[in-house]
């Protein structure tokens, strides 16, 4: 199965509304809190996304 990679919220809801995301894994690399993530995995099937996961970020 293939893995989008996002980078920006911006590039999730783009690829999302042209269908990029249709049935592919979603993985984000750009920094988000609980809200933004929750909204994301709102969004998934609305956008018909088989899984989304995330990458953690720290802190400084």
């Amino acid at each position: 199965m293939r893995t989008v990679i996002c980078n920006s919220l911006q590039s999730f809801w783009d690829m999302g509304d042209h269908q990029f995301l249709e049935g592919h894994n979603v993985h984000c690399v750009f920094p988000i809190n609980e809200q933004v993530k929750n909204f994301i995995l709102e969004c998934q099937s609305r956008y018909k996304i088989r899984a989304i996961t995330f990458t953690s970020h720290q802190s400084p």
